[in-house]
């Protein structure tokens, strides 16, 4: 009986976990504190709206294990309607784009001048193009409240991700970016290797700290060039610029037969930075919300 619940418990782990995934974590999966975080949340599911859908909550792990070249860690899910799908800093198609990743695309712009700001937030094909893991380290929330499902045991399990992770890769290295002190937390916890691995920090790319230090940082070249160094192909950044995720993609044939763009004109840049600044006008109260909680401590502010 005590076996048939704790399968019930893990179904969705069995069903959803990426490639590689299930097996390398199923110690983790099988400890006490798991089911005691499952249970939790089973409770909360009766009471509360929870994000991402059930279905979404490991869409990280669609990138296998072996294919991962970098890491970049966020806190908890999205909280608003529609937001979270399962990529940290990541947000479904349609929905706008939220503060902190406006952010992470400005300053792929700093680093790539002909990278163009796309209209949406999703991370998708970037991550799976380029091998890269956007984990939260809590996985899950409570409608409209940020941080309601922090120390209930999701930060131990994604610390074990970063450790298999890790393990994983100790002979080539991965690149972790270290954005803000939760982050920090995450990989010192996980006790990553500085020697075997790389590991960009700053502060995060919320509108409440990046003029502080996460601008001009150089991350995304540095992450591109030192993973090349050790896999022979780097992390193509521009696959998320406007130019390849909003628009088809041409056959060979038909590419060949169009000139490269030229430069952007003055009217270009011009019409971008006004897009730029409507949507940082049209913040919701909840999205900011969220982002100012990202850059505190989520344990000195919950006492559940």
């Amino acid at each position: 009986m005590e076996n048939s619940k704790s399968d019930d418990l893990l179904a969705l782990e069995y069903n959803c976990l990426g490639p590689g995934w299930y097996y390398a974590l199923q110690k983790e999966l099988k400890s006490p504190s798991f089911k005691k975080l499952k249970e939790f949340l089973r409770e909360e599911e009766k009471k509360y709206t929870i994000y991402p859908p059930k279905e979404q909550i490991y869409s990280w792990s669609r990138s296998p294990i072996d294919d991962i070249r970098c890491c970049i860690i966020g806190q908890d899910p999205y909280h608003g309607e529609g937001q979270a799908h399962g990529l940290a800093f990541s947000v479904k198609h349609g929905v706008r784009v939220p503060p902190s990743l406006l952010n992470i695309y400005k300053e792929l712009k700093i680093e790539y001048p002909d990278f163009q700001i796309p209209k949406h937030g999703n991370l998708e094909r970037l991550c799976l193009e380029n091998g890269i893991l956007l984990l939260n380290s809590t996985l899950t929330v409570r409608k409209d409240t940020a941080g309601s499902h922090g120390n209930k045991g999701w930060e131990q399990f994604t610390t074990r991700v970063l450790q298999v992770l890790a393990e994983r890769h100790a002979e080539k290295g991965i690149v972790f970016f270290c954005w803000g002190n939760w982050a920090k937390k995450m990989l010192d916890g996980a006790k990553i290797d500085k020697k075997k691995h790389l590991i960009l920090s700053s502060t995060h790319p919320s509108p409440l700290s990046a003029s502080r230090g996460f601008f001009n940082t150089g991350h995304f070249k540095k992450a591109d060039a030192w993973v090349k160094e050790r896999y022979g192909k780097g992390i193509d950044w521009m696959v998320q610029s406007a130019d390849r995720v909003d628009k088809p993609k041409l056959e060979e044939k038909e590419a060949e037969n169009i000139d490269k763009p030229s430069k952007k004109t003055k009217v270009d840049e011009k019409v971008e930075e006004t897009v730029r600044e409507d949507k940082e006008d049209e913040k919701s109260d909840a999205v900011i919300e969220k982002d100012a909680i990202e850059e505190k401590d989520v344990q000195s502010m919950k006492s559940n």
